[in-house]
């Protein structure tokens, strides 16, 4: 086997053994908030349903990619030709390129890595786009707060409602059918569950897709787009009934907000996350804080000045002044004045 592509493995299993060691050393701050929190309901008299953390699960694969760099690999856009290291020497062969990829055609190439997946090999070329400097600085930059969430996938400052009406009816459709088929256990349901296979996370990768694009495009160029930092939000919310729990436990905040950051990044946008506590409680008018303020899942209604709006579009409100507090900015103004060269990217 080549030499590069030996380097190429041992620095792939140094990734998975890294990322296996951080979950280690995660998992007893979870275990330990877990056993806090039942102290705490057995202490005032009620009963944690909650389950205990599950310990972090050893990396395996069965078909690992081969990653490629410079050294072991080149391409040529033009003749649609890979050159590719093999044990048995070079190979070069034809691909071809998705329409929506070529508009990167012609950029630097960096690694790349070989997949075999149902019969087709496919080549994740990455690829070194420049950042927009088509935006002058300093500047005036306008703030938008985002407010992710499950019923509404997203909602911003300017109001703006975004996700398909059809997307939780899609979704609930293929849990249904491959739940009904898994308890039918036949073959023939067997068969059918291979076809649904990967259908339901390629579609939630779709809407994710849409949905951090339609973000994107809606905002100028050069915005700043503050998010909420949900990394520990199922650790920290309770949710009751076994629907709610599914749709939490399954709902892809962390992907749409990888797709929000390399898509803003090529308008030359930033994207800033927050702490999201108290940004549904919180009255955006007078700044009164309660839990009793969002009376149902859409309607806010300010107990103090009886402000009331829907419940996603407050906590937009809030992501956003939030942001401008931390900069010493007026609320409400929605603008930010700075240097891009002097900012660095969260």
């Amino acid at each position: 086997m080549p030499a590069q592509l030996l380097v190429a493995a041992c620095h792939k299993a140094a990734e998975a053994l890294k990322s296996a060691f951080t979950q280690l050393r995660l998992f007893p701050d979870k275990l330990a908030k877990w056993q806090a929190a039942k102290t705490k309901a057995e202490t005032k008299g009620r009963s944690y349903k909650r389950r205990q953390p599950n310990p972090p699960s050893q990396p395996h694969s069965s078909l690992c990619p081969i990653r490629y760099d410079a050294r072991s690999y080149w391409v040529k856009w033009e003749k649609g030709e890979a050159s590719l290291a093999t044990p048995q020497g070079r190979v070069v062969t034809n691909f071809t390129v998705p329409a929506y990829y070529t508009k990167y055609l012609g950029h630097p190439t960096a690694s790349a890595d070989l997949l075999y997946r149902k019969g087709k090999f496919w080549l994740h070329v990455v690829g070194n786009v420049p950042q927009s400097a088509s935006i002058p600085a300093p500047q005036e930059l306008e703030v938008i707060g985002v407010d992710l969430g499950i019923t509404h996938p997203a909602v911003t400052s300017k109001r703006r409602f975004w996700g398909g009406r059809n997307w939780k009816e899609i979704n609930r459709r293929i849990f249904r059918i491959r739940r009904k088929l898994q308890s039918k256990g036949t073959k023939s349901a067997k068969r059918h569950l291979k076809k649904l296979s990967g259908r339901l996370q390629r579609f939630r990768r779709d809407c994710d897709h849409v949905l951090s694009k339609r973000i994107v495009q809606s905002i100028g160029a050069g915005a700043t787009i503050v998010i909420e930092n949900l990394t520990e939000i199922r650790n920290t919310t309770n949710q009751s009934g076994r629907e709610s729990r599914r749709r939490l436990h399954s709902w892809s905040f962390a992907q749409v907000r990888s797709f929000l950051e390399y898509k803003a990044e090529e308008r030359g946008m930033r994207v800033v996350a927050i702490d999201p506590r108290h940004t549904s409680q919180t009255c955006n008018r007078c700044g009164y804080q309660s839990r009793s303020n969002r009376r149902t899942q859409a309607l806010f209604l300010c107990k103090q000045c009886v402000y009331s709006l829907n419940a996603d579009l407050n906590a937009s409100y809030n992501i956003r002044d939030k942001h401008l507090a931390t900069l010493g900015i007026a609320k409400g103004s929605g603008l930010l004045s700075y240097s891009l060269s002097s900012q660095t990217q969260v």
